[in-house]
């Protein structure tokens, strides 16, 4: 009975697949282990990639607040200039009606009864006109230190972003990882290095300290080519942020008829008088030593009202214009002191023999000028002297190139950046050969290496770790030379860039708050151009 069993079972086919089930259960096992493993090596490499993504725009998002930082200020110094104009402008018109009225308010008040109004009228506008002489004196020159102050607080900024850009890890940078296990810089001293001297180079020099010795010579009117363009650059924003009646009295296409109008014309037949204004701001061309330029090329405010008499009737010469008399009035703000003592002057000039000749025919003209003359001289400031100067401001150096150069021309080892100096920042990351089996815990959940050991149906082992044999190693250099850090790598490229909503050609400036971050591809960045990274043979590692 028993033997027939063993004959039954002899012959049975029942079981025979439990053995390929093991033998497949073996490579599931393993290939699901191996999952895994490559699932937790895929993690900790998106964390990575997204710590650096954080720097990077973290530190790009940095940059382009102090840049919009540097716009708003730029805005308001030109806010400053453009007040110190306009006050100017108002200024000059008082003078100007002061210089006409006088002359005739002192007449008008010798007549009894009424003289006594005509008086205090009298004594009200030279109040006036006292009053704004000094509220300008003292106007001046602080708006102008405010714009001292301003442009301080713009290379306060710039190198507490320059100094921050040095640090060998951004604090975003660890974001993701673990006190145990934290992620570390790649080259630690060369990129920095190269964010710093991108973020420099917007302004025009490699190192800060370059930049921020140029920028000051605009307050000493430096003859540097890049000093004089700044100062043109502001000298002609501040100019457009006047308003028309402060830059040339308003209704130039259409003068006023109204005699009060800084700018209004009269014409009868081939007679005509009228007044014109303007009011800018200028300067004259560098001169010669450090201290000279200061003195002998300051920046300065004109502002001028001229009235002027004048016929064109046919004359035996022809039909053209000639002038009868010019009255005018100025007011000019300057730097400095000798030899510019005079800052306001007024003048009256009768033109040609016609002039001459008609002053000498009207009974008390010659008089009547004479004494606007003079009435204009008292107003005159007491001392002769309104501060005035043009600050120093952080300024854009644009370079029209989409795509960075190299150059080891003269001090710079860099050629001009790219994306029209735009600057970027570089971010490198790495993280450490990693053994998950010694982690805590992992033997209970995860951790526990598995092997087996068939003999002739074979054998198998995995575990939860990666090591120096999934090193990135370029063959043939030595490890001290290796690109990349042992372990995992990740690097992360962000850029600040200028955009008007609806206009991209707007070359970008400091002058508008359009200044924002964005992530950008690595091997574009002007950071890998700069280390020399934008080639095939570093572009295959950095993206590993």
């Amino acid at each position: 009975m028993i033997i027939g069993k063993f004959h039954e079972l002899k012959k049975s086919e029942e079981g025979q697949a439990l053995v390929l089930a093991a033998l497949f259960g073996l490579v599931l096992m393993m290939c699901v282990l191996g999952t895994v493993n490559l699932g937790r090596a895929v993690y900790d490499k998106v964390q990575l990639q997204a710590a650096a993504d954080s720097a990077a725009y973290s530190e790009a998002a940095i940059e382009a607040r102090v840049m919009n930082f540097t716009a708003y200020t730029n805005r308001a110094m030109v806010v400053h200039y453009a007040s110190v104009m306009a006050a100017t402008s108002y200024l000059t018109w008082i003078h100007f009606m002061w210089a006409g009225i006088k002359p005739l308010l002192s007449v008008l008040r010798m007549i009894p009864y009424v003289g006594v109004v005509f008086n205090i009228i009298q004594q009200v506008l030279q109040a006036l006109v006292t009053f704004l002489d000094v509220a300008l004196a003292a106007l001046t020159p602080l708006l102008s230190a405010a714009n001292l102050v301003l442009y301080g607080l713009q290379e306060g900024a710039w190198w507490s972003v320059w100094a921050r850009l040095g640090r060998s890890i951004s604090p975003q940078a660890h974001s993701g990882d673990s006190a145990a296990h934290p992620y570390q810089p790649i080259w630690p001293v060369l990129i920095p290095r190269a964010n710093q001297a991108v973020f420099s180079e917007t302004r025009g020099h490699l190192t800060m300290p370059q930049n921020s010795i140029e920028t000051l010579k605009i307050l000493l009117n430096s003859r540097d080519n890049e000093v004089q363009m700044a100062r043109l650059h502001m000298v002609e924003v501040a100019n457009s942020a006047r308003q028309p009646w402060v830059a040339y009295g308003d209704r130039y296409a259409n003068p006023s008829p109204s005699p009060l109008a800084r700018h209004f014309r009269w014409k009868i037949g081939c007679v005509q008088a009228g007044n014109v204004g303007r009011t800018e701001l200028g300067g004259y061309a560098p001169g010669s030593g450090l201290f000279g330029s200061f003195q002998k090329a300051p920046p300065q405010i004109w502002s001028g009202q001229r009235f002027q008499f004048a016929t064109d009737c046919v004359w035996p010469i022809g039909k053209r214009r000639i002038p009868v008399f010019t009255f005018i009035a100025m007011d000019q703000l300057y730097a400095a002191t000798s030899p510019y003592k005079q800052s306001y002057f007024d003048v009256w000039s009768p033109s040609g023999l016609v002039g001459k000749g008609i002053v000498l025919l009207i009974p008390g003209l010659k008089a009547a000028l004479s004494a606007a003359k003079a009435a204009a001289n008292r107003t005159k400031p007491n001392p002769d002297l309104r501060l005035f100067w043009m600050s120093p401001y952080v300024y854009f150096a644009p370079r029209a190139g989409a795509r960075p150069g190299i150059s080891f021309s003269g001090n710079n080892n860099t050629g001009p950046l790219g994306n029209f100096a735009q600057p970027d920042v570089l971010i490198g990351l790495r993280y450490q050969g990693r053994d998950y089996n010694r982690e805590p815990g992992a033997s209970k959940y995860y951790g526990r290496r598995f092997s087996w050991n068939g003999k002739g149906a074979g054998r198998g082992a995995v575990d939860f770790r990666y090591t120096d044999a999934d090193w990135p190693r370029v063959p043939g250099l030595p490890s001290g030379l290796q690109i990349l850090g042992r372990g995992l790598n990740a690097f992360s490229a962000a850029q600040v860039y200028y955009h008007r909503p609806g206009e991209w050609r707007e070359m970008p400036n400091f002058f508008n708050p359009l200044w924002g971050a964005r992530l950008i591809p690595v091997v574009q960045s002007n950071v890998a151009a700069t280390l020399r990274f934008n080639n095939p043979l570093f572009t295959q590692y950095l993206m590993h």
